[in-house]
């Protein structure tokens, strides 16, 4: 548990423990972070689900459909920020990363094996996301809606994009009854630089 007492090293190793547990499972808060793009000076927002981090890599991983906003946005701009926030335990984390794409290749194809047929209606639309359309459409194929199979969903790996991100900066608030902590964690010459912040 982080207090007032907590060094700036446990505190930068509660960090990566929570967000690898926010990888894990699907009920932690942190599963389903917020992230921001920017393109053309407008900062765009969406709720999308962390797959996986790393803290020797210092990687936060997301899939998408290739053929999404957010692609083209960074395609444009990598600078791409995480936002995380636990109701329970009164703690935000705010990261900042460079976002690398990665589709068709092998670190997409790794994680694409590990998705289980029916967890990849996501990237079978024949509508690309954000399409406008006449009427509603549920954009997934009949076929998988009757049954997903390893054959009726590979045609989803096209599609299926793997945004890797790689963070430099970790602001970290906890709030308090008696003093809320901040703290700043930027990555600079091959190490992470520790600082306390006024929260």
């Amino acid at each position: 548990m982080i207090d007032q007492v907590s060094s700036l090293e446990e505190i930068m190793a509660h960090i990566w423990g929570t967000l690898a547990r926010g990888g894990a499972d699907a009920k932690h808060a942190y599963h389903f972070p917020v992230f921001a793009t920017v393109i053309a000076n407008e900062v765009k927002q969406r709720t999308l689900v962390l797959r996986d981090s790393n803290i020797q890599k210092r990687q936060l991983v997301s899939f998408t459909d290739i053929r999404t906003q957010k692609v083209r946005d960074i395609r444009a701009n990598t600078n791409v920020n995480w936002l995380f926030y636990d109701h329970k335990s009164k703690e935000q984390i705010r990261a900042s990363s460079i976002a690398t794409l990665h589709h068709m290749d092998e670190q997409s194809e790794t994680y694409w094996r590990n998705i289980p047929p029916k967890n990849r209606g996501d990237y079978l639309g024949p509508h690309a996301p954000g399409s406008q359309l006449d009427h509603y459409a549920g954009n997934l194929p009949q076929d998988f809606l009757e049954k997903p199979t390893e054959k009726n969903t590979e045609r989803g790996r096209e599609n299926f994009c793997v945004i890797i991100c790689e963070v430099n900066t970790i602001d970290f608030l906890k709030l308090m009854k008696d003093g809320h902590l901040r703290t700043l964690f930027t990555w600079k010459d091959n190490s992470w630089k520790k600082n306390w912040l006024a929260p």
